[in-house]
């Protein structure tokens, strides 16, 4: 008896250090839960700026732009470099420097590191916080290495002494009790707070993709203020044709004469050049700057309907408008969006993860 429980003891051993390997590569997202407030009936009206100004007496919204945030609050280092690294370099934004910090791996790491840059259509996000003198190239291991895989696994090492514990006071016990001690345990290590895999069935772009210099009709470029026809691109691409990327919509909202420049784009056009390529739309669903476990009981129903959301929300407190496609929303209440912009390393992305932003101003459902 002595003999199995050994056995089963070091198999569970591996299987805790494995996977307390895995989940200290995720990140861990976490949601605050709030009452659920009725749902509004009118949009305060924040013309082209995004900003608050009065509220609408109607059911019918104004017609607010978004995207008119652009990458603004993208400045911050923190929101526009994900850490990396690769067998040349290792890097990744340091708070307490305000640099991106550069760790060189091989005399060839700052070569390396820049051509990365160039893949990954890069250089105008760095452009916008600061360029190249916010990079600090060092020989030195600076980045701070996060000490929460290691209570992890300190804990789950504890947990397994304790069921040792609890195995050798079992007297008489069948396997199949035994089994399920094992099962239940390696359960509660596997839930994750957002999907691994993208949908592959659906198109993804980044507005500050390969496609991000794109002038714009009106002014700016896809990257600074295209979140709107870039969020129309993936919808259109998904659902529509593969042809209908952000310069085809760019194209075609030059053509209709829509808004689309440094101040944004207007949410009743993307709804009606969505409606020209032959789907389906609903009406408005309109929100007071809402959070989202207020909207999600909503847009659950239309979600199980087989309908997405082309989006508007706010991202800071006056206005930062910014379009995305909701595609999910998951039973913990995560919002899941393909993000033009916030979404580029994490596709469908947790809208949720900087809660309580964003606040939901608008959306209608397409197929």
């Amino acid at each position: 008896m002595k003999r199995i429980y050994l056995v089963i003891a070091g198999a569970f051993l591996i299987l805790l250090v494995i996977t307390s390997m895995l989940l200290s590569l995720q990140k861990k997202t976490t949601t605050e839960t709030k009452k659920d407030i009725p749902f509004p009936t009118s949009v305060p009206d924040r013309g082209k700026t995004g900003q608050q100004g009065n509220e609408s007496s109607t059911n019918t919204p104004s017609q607010t732009t978004g995207g008119d945030q652009g990458l603004k609050d993208l400045d911050n280092l923190s929101n526009s470099f994900e850490p990396i690294e690769t067998l040349d370099f290792k890097a990744a934004y340091v708070p307490t420097l305000n640099k991106i910090v550069v760790e060189k791996k091989t005399p060839q790491a700052e070569e390396m590191f820049n051509q990365w840059i160039d893949q990954n259509q890069l250089n105008e996000v760095i452009s916008n916080t600061g360029g190249k003198k916010n990079i600090l190239f060092t020989q030195n291991k600076i980045i701070p290495t996060p000490s929460d895989s290691i209570h992890k696994l300190e804990n789950k090492v504890k947990d397994f002494f304790q069921l040792i514990d609890d195995l050798n006071s079992i007297g008489k016990g069948s396997e199949q009790s035994n089994n399920e001690i094992i099962k239940q345990s390696s359960n509660s290590l596997s839930s994750t707070p957002y999907p691994l895999q993208p949908t592959t069935s659906l198109t993804y772009y980044a507005q500050c993709g390969d496609q991000g210099s794109l002038p714009l009709p009106d002014g700016g470029t896809l990257c600074s203020a295209g979140c709107g026809p870039t969020t129309v691109a993936m919808i259109s691409s998904s659902y529509v044709d593969k042809k209908y990327d952000p310069k085809t919509i760019v194209g075609l909202y030059d053509k209709n004469n829509y808004l689309l420049g440094g101040d944004g784009s207007r949410y009743s056009d993307a709804h009606e050049l969505l409606k020209s390529f032959g789907l389906k739309t609903t009406d408005y669903l309109v929100f007071d700057l809402e959070k989202a476990d207020t909207v999600v009981p909503q847009l659950r129903k239309y979600l199980s309907a087989g309908w997405t959301f082309f989006t508007l929300a706010s991202f800071c407190e006056k206005g930062c408008g910014h379009y995305f496609w909701i595609t999910d929303i998951d039973a913990k209440g995560n919002i899941f969006a393909y993000d033009p912009a916030y979404g580029r390393y994490q596709i469908p992305y947790n809208e949720n993860s900087r809660y309580p932003y964003p606040l939901y101003r608008l959306a209608f459902g397409v197929k």
